[in-house]
């Protein structure tokens, strides 16, 4: 076991990650509902608790993810999630619970899956800056685990209902959504695009190779289509809810 501090993260070299590719793009994206914009205080609109599937798999249960693997496309395998936790991590009041595996020259990075009802990554942080820690065991409707699941249900809500539900307009990606049981599933339709970025160059004098990442990043929402020179430039969109207790 090895503890890190925050001053050995602040010495780490700066990366600048270069994107190669999108090497995989899956499931399928509604346009967003414009009606939201005009809501207000005078003029507010009922959020509806969504009951459905909102998709969060870890690496080994997306099929892409480990046919990438096979393929070899990258050095590191991991998620937006995972990905921005850990470039918050030295500003954050709360630990989160992370896998890092190793086989031969891959690592994998996901969330631990045991026990995910205690994995602060399955929820909304509360109070993620404040100065003094709040206390995690406050089970009355305003303690941190109760706001945080709370604030997970209203974000998946909002990313469901923020879908217009008009099927014309509706954008499907090259491929299927791989977490899909059937069509007719209740569950909220996003997208998500397989990246790869380069860390670092290889290096001969010092003997190190290429590094890559592979990112499977979540868009929820087509934004539409413009011309460019280049031909039709499409936009994506996510949607997220900032709460207030």
């Amino acid at each position: 076991m090895h503890e890190f501090n925050k001053q050995t993260f602040d010495r780490l070299p700066t990366l600048k990650p270069v994107l190669l590719q999108t090497v995989k793009e899956c499931g399928d994206l509604m346009t967003y509902q414009k009606v939201w914009d005009r809501c207000s205080a005078k003029k507010p609109r009922t959020l509806e608790n969504f009951e459905g599937h909102t998709f969060e798999e870890s690496l080994f249960d997306d099929p892409v993810m480990v046919e990438l693997i096979e393929q070899n496309v990258a050095d590191i395998f991991t998620t937006d999630q995972i990905a921005s936790a850990i470039m918050c991590a030295t500003k954050s009041n709360y630990s989160w619970d992370i896998e890092i595996k190793k086989y031969e020259n891959k690592i994998f990075i996901d969330k631990r899956q045991e026990d995910s009802e205690q994995n602060i990554l399955n929820y909304m942080t509360v109070n993620e800056t404040a100065l003094e820690g709040q206390p995690i065991d406050d089970q009355s409707v305003n303690g941190i685990k109760p706001l945080m699941q709370e604030g997970q249900n209203i974000n998946n809500s909002w990313m469901h209902y923020a879908q217009s539900g008009d099927v014309t307009s509706q954008v499907q990606l090259e491929d299927e959504n791989p977490f899909l049981e059937d069509e007719n599933q209740v569950a909220t339709r996003v997208g998500y695009l397989y990246k790869v970025w380069k860390l670092a160059e290889a290096d001969k004098e010092k003997g190190t190779p290429e590094m890559k990442i592979c990112i499977r990043c979540s868009v929820h929402l087509n934004a539409g289509s413009t011309v460019v020179d280049e031909g039709v430039k499409r936009s994506f969109m996510n949607v997220y809810a900032i709460n207030e207790h």
